[in-house]
């Protein structure tokens, strides 16, 4: 049975296993030049990284759009609240890896290190212009790191070609805070993760141990999001 989700934004989980070609796939999340850049972003070493997520973000048959959010912080957070998480380390670093040229991602520079303005805070969830904002654009081949936090939102076109590789590595010290991120979105297949490919299978298992030991700490982690 395929447990691997296709959405209409793109297929999540591409390591899972019960993918046809998932082992292409973890090849290339397990990268040199990922986990290079990963290391430098976070200032650590391999062995403080953990395996997370790795999704295809592809063209959807209509237009949609997703709405103004931070990834692990609800909309319905106070300032305070806010605060109190981007106060803390991201102990995370997110890219897109576009295949074909990609705008699709509209952010606003700097939302990661402070509180929604009362404009942001105020906006509609589709709002089209936010002060500040701006369009990542990407060409083939091209890769953007971020901060899940940031304050963000999609846009994808149903007449422009896409197919975008959407990943993200942990910290160990995250513990609570990526188990939420990650875990939420299943953890059956972690441990199955077929590394056969991988240029450097020893880095790959001890990424990969270290997500099963943050599941088996975490049981309950919850969502950040209702929808």
């Amino acid at each position: 049975m395929l447990t691997t989700r296709i959405y209409q934004w793109g297929v999540q989980q591409l390591m899972n296993p019960d993918l046809p070609g998932s082992d292409i796939f973890t090849a290339s999340y397990f990268s040199k030049a990922n986990l290079e850049i990963v290391k430098s972003l976070l200032d650590c070493e391999v062995d403080d990284l953990v395996m997370e997520l790795y999704n295809l973000l592809v063209r959807p048959d209509a237009d949609f759009e997703l709405r103004w959010h931070r990834d692990d912080i609800p909309p319905t957070a106070t300032a305070e609240e806010e605060l109190a998480r981007l106060s803390k380390p991201a102990y995370h670093a997110q890219w897109n890896l576009a295949l074909y040229p990609d705008s699709s991602l509209i952010l606003v520079p700097g939302s990661h290190r402070r509180p929604l303005t009362d404009v942001e805070r105020a906006a509609g969830p589709y709002e089209a212009n936010i002060p500040g904002q701006i369009d990542v654009k990407l060409e083939a081949g091209e890769m953007a790191f971020y901060n899940n936090n940031i304050f963000h939102r999609g846009a994808y076109r149903s007449d422009v070609e896409r197919m975008t590789l959407h990943g993200s590595m942990g910290h160990v010290a995250g513990g609570s805070l990526r188990a939420r991120n990650v875990l939420q979105h299943g953890r059956e297949w972690i441990n199955n993760v077929d590394i056969s490919r991988v240029e450097d299978r020893e880095t790959a298992e001890g990424m990969r141990d270290r997500l099963v030991r943050l599941a088996s700490e975490y049981e309950e982690v919850g969502y950040t999001h209702n929808d």
